[in-house]
């Protein structure tokens, strides 16, 4: 009976290829190999548990690999993977890595995720679609209010840990402004210094509590934006239901169209 090779890595994009890396080079057999971002609460038989560091140049050298082998549709459909709340998104990634990679993997040598017979590769496909689609709908949701010294202020509430994917866009977007992205739930924010990169900032949160609270520059400019989206609404012809669908309750606590103060 062989052993179960559990490792434990950080829970985040460089966590997760760090322990791709460790666990393809540890060779035991990558069918008792499972990855996990969690510590479990009551340790298994016949099991093996590694914890692996974070370490950027491992991380960078699994992006390097499947950006080179993969391109980059696989490569996103893995990245978006990797921001997905579910407990067993790095056992799926690495198994499908497995099949993408190895020769003996039916999706050996493919550019697209086509192997629907992997119960792995199905889930990696099913936590992209969850993790693309909230991503998605927050680049027509997200809310920036101008506090002190100009600076563009959000806060959202995501299920999946979206916050790194705004970086491209809001980055590319706004290039020449300060922003701030507050992730309220996790305790983290994306910083933005103009024509910089974008950094992750996971430190003490009570300056950006305060920010938060802070009265908005533009507060009458939002009182004029509220009025309009209330003056343009046919009362006759609303329907809650499909409001809804479009626009979930859950995206609404911080737009500043549906703000009543």
């Amino acid at each position: 009976m062989s052993n179960r090779y559990i490792f434990i890595c950080d829970d985040s994009l460089e966590g997760i290829f760090s322990g791709v890396y460790t666990a393809w080079e540890a060779r035991v057999g990558h069918e008792n190999v499972e990855l996990r971002t969690w510590e479990p609460e009551n340790l298994e038989l016949f099991c093996e548990y590694i914890h692996v560091d974070t370490e950027m140049e491992k991380a960078e050298k699994v992006l390097r690999t499947m950006k080179s082998r993969l391109g980059e549709e696989i490569t996103e459909c893995i990245c978006f993977s990797a921001c997905s709340r579910d407990k067993d998104k790095g056992t799926a990634i690495y198994r499908t890595l497995v099949d993408c990679l190895s020769r003996s993997g039916a999706s050996y040598g493919k550019k697209r995720l086509e192997n629907r017979k992997n119960p792995w590769v199905r889930k990696v496909l099913e936590l992209h679609r969850n993790v693309w689609n909230e991503y998605h709908h927050y680049l027509g949701f997200l809310r920036f209010r101008q506090i002190r010294d100009r600076i563009l202020f959000s806060v959202i509430t995501p299920v999946n840990d979206v916050l790194l994917l705004f970086q491209e866009h809001f980055g590319d977007r706004f290039s020449g402004e300060y922003w701030i992205i507050y992730d309220e739930k996790r305790k983290k924010a994306l910083l933005h210094e103009p024509h910089h990169p974008c950094v992750v900032y996971a430190g003490n949160m009570d300056v950006l509590e305060r920010l938060q609270a802070e009265r908005d520059m533009e507060e009458d400019f939002e009182e004029l934006f509220r009025g309009f989206c209330t003056h343009i609404s046919i009362a006759e012809r609303e329907n809650m239901h499909l409001q809804q669908q479009n626009l979930p309750l859950r995206f609404r606590a911080h737009m500043v169209e549906f703000d009543k103060n």
